[in-house]
């Protein structure tokens, strides 16, 4: 009776434990698959977010590159518009046909801003923007864009506050240009929001024990400020969740975006701190390598970038470009310039006038019918007689997506320029590269 009721114990405990391990068993297998489905939720949903990712960066780019060809349409007519204002601008005008003229050179300039803005947004999305490295002085920056800018603020009656610490004859090695595209950035900003008040511009120059120079700008003023809601959108473009007032820093809500972008280009930082109705600041650093201070500078009349044409009177210059009107602005120029000229609408009939001909510089446009520029500077190049292989070229271009400089010596070019141009510009070119003749001598413009 008693081994009866101990077997029938153990059966019971033994059924009993096979259901807790039936039980447990299933609320593992529950766990197992509670889990397997929330990796693959979780692997689902990592998918999305990356192909949302790519969607958006995908349109981001499409937008930079639908802009970068639009920039290149423009620059063609732009140079027109620079160009030949600028040409007006040296001929006999009424009082009031002078300040129509003024009006349209201002136009002019803030359209070549806004193309500017542009290509430096697109290379700086493909991070093709690289900083060049020339010795220069910051406090000579520093007071050439503050005299601009002093100009700019007079014009609002605003009083511009320039401050410079450090030393005044230290000497950096850097990129000047970028520099100074920084500083106008901040301050055109600040005053561009400031209806009264002050703006203050301060650079403050310290220099390590490592010979680096930290270089800290801070950027001051009582303008509108802005709101607490836009401050963490306030780098970005093409970004639509800004307001119209920040949008319209710069034209097109780009000079922000692109100084930050060549403060990060420098390693750089950059912050905003601004109360609405108040005014905003804003401070950057940058740090560049120092180098010894020239003991001597020598500056010579061909050192002057001054626009005169003594130098180019009697030279003969190829010009060629299948943009007629590009051909009649540089047809104005030489003229002025009392240069002796040949222009060809195609590379075809440019080579053809080259072989023909014994010519002081070439001018070439890179995109023309029957033989692009590349393909004429190549057989310039590689022509029998020795000095006419060598003779200066020159290349003109509005497309902004080609290389930098080293690219367009490799094909054969001893240098380029960017449309749109001012006379100035490609006269400081051209007198880089063609020979100087000790009969002649270059006098600078009186201002």
């Amino acid at each position: 009776m008693l081994a009866m009721f101990q077997l029938i114990v153990i059966k019971i405990i033994t059924l009993m434990l096979t259901q807790v391990q039936l039980a447990v068993a299933i609320v593992v297998l529950c766990l197992l698959s509670f889990l397997v489905l929330a990796l693959l939720r979780i692997g689902k949903m990592k998918k999305i977010l990356q192909q949302k990712d790519e969607i958006i960066a995908q349109q981001l780019q499409s937008r930079v590159d639908i802009l970068t060809n639009i920039n290149q349409e423009i620059r063609t007519p732009l140079n027109a518009i620079v160009g030949f204002t600028e040409q007006l601008s040296h001929s006999s005008l009424e009082k009031d046909q002078r300040e129509l003229l003024k009006t349209v050179e201002n136009a002019g300039s803030m359209l070549l801003k806004m193309v500017n803005n542009v290509q430096d947004l697109s290379k700086l999305e493909k991070n093709e923007l690289q900083l060049e490295q020339q010795p220069f002085s910051l406090y000579q920056t520093f007071t050439e864009i503050t005299t601009i800018l002093r100009v700019q603020a007079s014009r609002k009656q605003l009083q511009l506050n320039a401050i410079y610490e450090g030393n005044r004859q230290i000497q950096i090695t850097g990129d000047n240009a970028r520099l100074k595209q920084i500083l106008i950035n901040l301050g055109d900003n600040a005053i561009r929001y400031t209806d009264s008040g002050i703006v203050t511009l301060k650079m403050q120059v310290d220099k390590t024990p490592d010979e680096k120079a930290v270089v800290s700008i801070v950027v001051n003023d009582t303008g509108r400020g802005i709101p607490a809601t836009t401050l963490p959108f306030i780098f970005e473009h093409f970004s639509r969740r800004r307001v119209p007032y920040v949008a319209a820093v710069n034209g097109a809500g780009l000079g922000l975006a692109i100084t930050k972008g060549l403060l990060d280009l420098h390693n750089g930082n950059i912050n905003i701190s601004s109360i609405e109705g108040s005014g905003s600041t804003v401070s950057c650093n940058i740090h560049y390598r120092v180098v010894p201070a020239r003991q001597t500078i020598l500056i010579t009349q061909r050192e002057v970038e001054e626009m005169t044409g003594n130098f180019m009177e009697g030279r003969y210059v190829l010009v060629a470009d299948d943009q007629e009107m590009n051909l009649i602005l540089i047809e104005k120029i030489l003229s002025r310039w009392k240069c002796r000229f040949d222009k060809a609408i195609d590379g075809k009939v440019a080579y053809d006038l080259f072989c023909a001909n014994k010519y002081d510089m070439v001018l070439l446009d890179l995109q023309m019918p029957r033989m692009s520029g590349i393909e004429v500077v190549k057989r310039i190049r590689a022509d029998k007689d020795s000095l006419k292989a060598n003779v200066p070229v020159l290349a003109l271009t509005a497309d902004t997506t080609l290389p930098d400089n080293d690219a367009f010596l490799e094909v054969g070019f001893d240098d380029y320029l960017l449309k749109p141009f001012r006379e100035r510009d490609i006269y400081n070119v051209i007198i880089r590269h063609l020979p100087y003749n000790n009969e002649q001598v270059i006098e600078p413009v009186k201002k």
